[in-house]
This record gives structure tokens, C-alpha cells and sequence, in this order.
């Protein structure tokens, strides 16, 4: 015990005595994650005020009388001008040069006058271009609202009681229609992405001081000496995993906190995400504490165990890296997950703990299913350290 100790005290004092490490494992990570999102918010919020300051560019084949001044009085900055040459329109359309095409067909106003019960019924046909963020937005706002209100004008002046031909209407008068749970929401914003930055930033940032724990003592010649020393070689074993479980679990206290600190700032301005509210009870926050210390276990574990097979950092980093590749697929797939998981999902190693974080913060998981990932993230953490362990013991692979 006393040797594990020993181990596990010189690794973290060479982390926690190193301001430049400290800076480079605790807090620059969180500097990047919250300048990312913080970028990709004022991004967004740019490019949403760049659409709709845009006038937009609609070209107007065969329009009826007054149909021009109709759409002005919903848009004063729009721009209509009139087709001749059609397929120019379209390639303006096509090249993002102009935004939208509306065709009327030829006697419209008269198809509409003087229509007839069994009469065909007058087709208005736009064009646009969906990959182009102006064309777009003309349009939703034009085809799905200016057109929609120009047709019920053009209908009050054929029929005289427009009340009488709606039979119904959705939402006209009801600001009650939302019914979610604030806290739950929150938890669904945040859980989409937590799993995503914790495999990104406690895995990246230990997988950096894990190869050197081991790797790196190889390639400096330290190891030689401490597989020498009176310390038992499982004790060794321990003591690296165990101090890069701590570094790596602070570290991953210290993401998921300022993630939880700095998420409506960071999000605020992302569609769907406005008036985010996000509370953890004390139940979370205990189950939070020991998933990320059984992740950090896990990843720990893992690392070091990679490393173990490498004789130089370089060469660890290039093991390292496939894995580090699979974690994070794992990560992201949970992101876009809509149907409720089984049972048996959460016994997939890794897959489980991503389900899990998603589960705790929008109160969805049972202790079942939590259960099972901390027990499988125990169970593979404690069978990687046993094969540790055994790779310690052999000459062959601790060889310099």
C-alpha cells in the first residue's frame, strides 16, 4: 500500500507542482470549449440577422394587377422585379443571384373572378433554391405567408362572411400551449453534448500525461530504476492508474462544471435553446460524481495500458489514437439518439457511460440501468489493471 502511495504521490506532484501543467490539463481545455461554443453561438446569432436583414431578390412571372404593391406592403425592402428571359431566372436562382421565382399562370385574376363550381382551380408554382440561405427564407416567408395571405384576400372578395369558412382555428389564442419541464429541457440540451465534451476533454487530457507515465519513464531510461526499486511492480501498476484517475477526474469535474456555469452563454443563441434553465438536485450531481470517477477510472486504465506496449511517447500517441477514435464515435452516436435505449445497451462498455450521463441530467435513467454501466465501467477498468499488471511482470514488453 505504502508503495502505491509513493507512486501515485510522484505523479501527481508532477502534474499539481507544474503550473504550466495545471494551466494545460485544468484550464485551457475549459478556455477552448467555452470560446468554441461561445463562437459558434455569435456564429449563428450572425448569420440568423444576416438572413433577415437580407431584401430579398424575387423575380414575378405573369403577376396580376396590384399583386406587386401587395407584396411590397409585407416586405418594403424586397426586391421584384419582372421575368424575360427564364431561364436566366433560373440560373440566378441556381447561382444564389436571386432568391425566389414566382410563376402566376397566364388569366389569372380572370381564372379567378369568374370561376364556376368544376372550374380548374388557378396554380401559383414558386421556384427556389434550398442550399442557399436567402432563397430559403424568401421562401418560408413568402410561398408559406405572403401567398397564403394573398389567396384569403382574393377569397373575402368572392365570398362575404370569411368566418363562415373557418371552421376552426390552431392556436389562435392560446399562450399556455407549451407544457415541458424547464429542468428536464435543460438536461436534454446539456446531455446531447456532455458526453461528446467529456470524451473529448478528460480522455485527450489524460491520454497526454498517461503515455508519458509510462512511455515517456521508458524513453528517459526512469523506468529501468523503478522496476528495480523495492516496490512491488503491481504497486506501480496502481499508483500511475490511480494518479491519472484522480488528474483525470478532477479534470472532468472541472469540464462538466463550467459546461453547467457557462451553457445558456454559450448556447443562448441557438434555436430551441433560448431561456435555458439547468439545476442539478443532489441525487445528479451524486451520481454524476461517481460515473465520472468510474469513467476516469476506465479511460485511465485504458491508457496506461496502451502505453505499457509502447517503448517512446511518439509511439504510444500512435496506439493511443484508434482508440481515442472509437471512444469518441461512441460518444457522438448518443447524440442523436431518439428511441428509449434497452436494457442490454447499457452493458456495451463506453456506449453505456455516454447513455448514462444523457439519463442522469434529464432524469430518465432508472438505477437499473445505472447500475449495470457503473458496474461493467468497474469490472472492464479492474480487468484492464489486472492485464497491466501482468505486462509489468514480463521482461519482454517492459524492455527499453
Amino acid at each position: 500500500m505504502g508503495g502505491i502511495k509513493q507512486i501515485c504521490g510522484k505523479e501527481l506532484a508532477r502534474v499539481f507542482k507544474d503550473k504550466k501543467m495545471i494551466f494545460s490539463v485544468f484550464i485551457l481545455p475549459v478556455l477552448i470549449m467555452v470560446g468554441i461554443m461561445t463562437l459558434v453561438n455569435n456564429l449563428s446569432k450572425n448569420a440568423e440577422k444576416d438572413v433577415e436583414t437580407h431584401h430579398s431578390i424575387v423575380y414575378v412571372q405573369n403577376a396580376p394587377a396590384g399583386f406587386e404593391d401587395f407584396l411590397k406592403a409585407d416586405d418594403k425592402e424586397c426586391e421584384i422585379l419582372t421575368v424575360e428571359d427564364r431561364t436566366s431566372v433560373e440560373d440566378m436562382i441556381r447561382g444564389g443571384d436571386a432568391d425566389l421565382l414566382i410563376e402566376f399562370p397566364e388569366g389569372f385574376m380572370d381564372a379567378v373572378t369568374d370561376y364556376h363550381a368544376g372550374d380548374a382551380v388557378p396554380q401559383i408554382k414558386t421556384y427556389y433554391n434550398p442550399s442557399e440561405d436567402y432563397s430559403r427564407a424568401a421562401y418560408n416567408t413568402i410561398s408559406t405567408g405572403v401567398l397564403e395571405t394573398y389567396r384569403e384576400m382574393l377569397l373575402s372578395q368572392r365570398v362575404d362572411d370569411m368566418a363562415g369558412l373557418t371552421v376552426f382555428t390552431v392556436n389562435s389564442d392560446n399562450p399556455d400551449m407549451v407544457i415541458q419541464d424547464e429542468e428536464k429541457a435543460g438536461g436534454k440540451v446539456l446531455g446531447m453534448m456532455l458526453p461528446y465534451f467529456v470524451t473529448i476533454l478528460l480522455f485527450a487530457g489524460a491520454m497526454g500525461i498517461g503515455t508519458d507515465m509510462v512511455a515517456g519513464e521508458k524513453e528517459r531510461g526512469t523506468m529501468a530504476s523503478l522496476l528495480v526499486s523495492p516496490i512491488k511492480r503491481s504497486s506501480i501498476v496502481l499508483g500511475k492508474v490511480f494518479a491519472l484517475m484522480i488528474i483525470s477526474g478532477v479534470s472532468s469535474v472541472v469540464y462538466v462544471g463550467a459546461m453547467v456555469a457557462f451553457m445558456p452563454q454559450m448556447m443562448g443563441g441557438l434555436s430551441g435553446v433560448d431561456g435555458l434553465n439547468m439545476t442539478l438536485n443532489t441525487k445528479q450531481i451524486i451520481m454524476l460524481a461517481l460515473l465520472l470517477i468510474a469513467i476516469a477510472f476506465l479511460y485511465s486504465a485504458l491508457i496506461v495500458l496502451v502505453s505499457v506496449f509502447a517503448k517512446t511517447v511518439k509511439e504510444a500517441s500512435s496506439y493511443i489514437m484508434p482508440v481515442y477514435m472509437l471512444v469518441l464515435v461512441l460518444g457522438i452516436t448518443t447524440m442523436f439518439t431518439t428511441k428509449t435505449p434497452q436494457e442490454w445497451v447499457y452493458a456495451i462498455p463506453i456506449y453505456n457511460t455516454s447513455l448514462t450521463l444523457q439519463g442522469i441530467l434529464t432524469q430518465e435513467i432508472t438505477m437499473m440501468q445505472y447500475g449495470m454501466t457503473l458496474g461493467v465501467t468497474l469490472v472492464l477498468g479492474a480487468i484492464l489493471i489486472g492485464v497491466i499488471a501482468k505486462a509489468f511482470e514480463s521482461e519482454k514488453v517492459m524492455a527499453i
